[in-house]
């Protein structure tokens, strides 16, 4: 009769043990699953801003001269190019040191030339007027 206790009781362990697995084969799958739809929606969010790529393609962009006072170094050339690519409706940015301005091309519908010279004296430059670039 006595082996027969210690019989049952390894086999309880056992299964015991076997749950204790099962469930942490379960948690780490739902963990994985988790992270990887998480870090898809977080690549979407980064890919797709408020319009589409196809549909940039499909907008007329205009380009606009600004001038830019308070650059002295390349590390201010980059600072403000880096701010105007960075807003939402901006193509391209090519911010010169040498003559202190900025070529800008961006998308009208989605953002106004007010709004990145704000976002430059933001930064603690001084943009002027813009002027429209003939294409």
């Amino acid at each position: 009769m006595m082996n027969l206790k210690r019989f049952w009781k390894k086999r309880d362990t056992t299964r015991v043990k076997f749950k204790n697995v099962k469930m942490k084969i379960s948690i780490l799958f739902f963990t994985v699953i988790a992270v990887v739809i998480s870090s898809c929606t977080q690549s979407q969010k980064k890919n797709d801003p408020t319009v589409s790529s196809q549909q940039n393609n499909m907008l007329v962009a205009q380009q606009i001269k600004i001038s830019v006072d308070g650059m002295t170094c390349s590390a201010c050339q980059s600072t403000v190019k880096k701010t105007i690519k960075s807003l939402d409706g901006v193509k391209e940015a090519e911010v010169s040191l040498e003559n202190k301005n900025a070529f800008i091309t961006y998308y009208p519908n989605l953002i106004k030339p007010e709004q990145i010279m704000k976002a430059v004296n933001d930064k603690g430059f001084t943009a002027g007027k813009p002027q429209e670039v003939k294409q």
